[in-house]
């Protein structure tokens, strides 16, 4: 497939990956506001990712122009806005742009925020354009990470920022910790049936693990971009200003509680000195990266 025109295949296969975030977006929205109050008080933002999100927005300054790449349903790049950025947010999921949309027009920012649906596998994107490409959970989506890193490269002012959240593959030791916690802690999955899934798998309870945290077969393009290693990638066309590793189990465990937000927060934060702590002396690797890197 060409990358002017993509082929039927490929059509079929980004419809599908449409609707499964448009749904995700809907049920995430009957829970939450678009908005970074509400999001931030959700156990993974409390826990995991809401320190490097505050780190983001403390760089987004007034008058910069702003990219989000797989923007959902638009709270980031609302917030974004909020401090007077001119913020255009991409996703493929139709249904999640309409709520993103409908929110920001009733709750008009500072700067300026416009929501699209754009597949960013094929979207052409204007030169050196934006201060400031944001790509959260989205690289190990990509049908083509080089292609769509090389457009950002080019699309970024010089000197322009790209900010990066994205998983990494799950080694054994992690699967093992992450689902101990899980066969102890009250999940999503009963005890029952916990035991009888430990018995009927066996030798496969790893391998299973690691495919239910690194979500394979959630959609379509799920991890699709993993082997074609993003970080690399990343490396060889900019200049890594900040990059850390993190999170070796709390996220998929807490994920996975069946437990209301606050005592799965609290979950969360009594795990996370523990995951931290095993990250820095290399006893667990971490599972996602945050960086910074920038246009030379």
């Amino acid at each position: 497939m060409s990358a002017q025109h993509p082929d039927q295949d490929y059509q079929a296969l980004i419809a599908a990956e449409s609707a499964i975030w448009s749904a995700a977006a809907c049920a995430l929205a009957a829970k939450w506001r678009p908005d970074w109050a509400d999001m931030q008080r959700t156990r993974h933002y409390a826990v995991v990712d809401g320190g490097h999100i505050r780190r983001l927005l403390a760089l987004v300054q007034p008058e910069q122009r702003v990219l989000e790449i797989g923007c959902a349903f638009g709270w980031l790049s609302l917030e974004m806005a909020r401090r007077g950025a001119h913020v255009e947010g991409i996703d493929v999921a139709g249904e999640a742009i309409r709520l993103a949309q409908a929110y920001a027009e009733s709750h008009p920012p500072r700067g300026s925020v416009r929501y699209r649906v754009a597949d960013i596998n094929y979207e052409p994107l204007p030169l050196a354009h934006y201060d400031l490409v944001v790509a959260i959970g989205v690289l190990h989506h990509l049908a083509e990470v080089r292609a769509v890193l090389e457009r950002v490269h080019a699309a970024l002012k010089p000197g322009g920022l790209l900010f990066v959240i994205d998983p990494l593959d799950t080694p054994t030791a992690n699967a093992l910790i992450a689902g101990a916690l899980l066969f102890l802690l009250p999940a999503q999955v009963s005890y029952r049936d916990k035991v009888r899934h430990l018995l009927r798998w066996r030798a496969q309870v790893v391998e299973r693990m690691k495919a239910s945290i690194e979500a394979r077969g959630l959609s379509p393009f799920e991890g699709y971009g993993r082997p074609q290693a993003p970080l690399d990638a990343i490396r060889a066309l900019f200049q890594i200003e900040q990059l850390r590793i993190y999170n070796a189990f709390t996220g998929y465990v807490i994920a996975n509680l069946a437990a209301p937000e606050w005592l799965a927060t609290l979950i969360g934060r009594l795990l996370l000195p523990f995951d931290q702590l095993a990250v820095r002396a290399r006893l667990l690797q971490g599972l996602s990266y945050k960086l910074l890197a920038r246009r030379a």
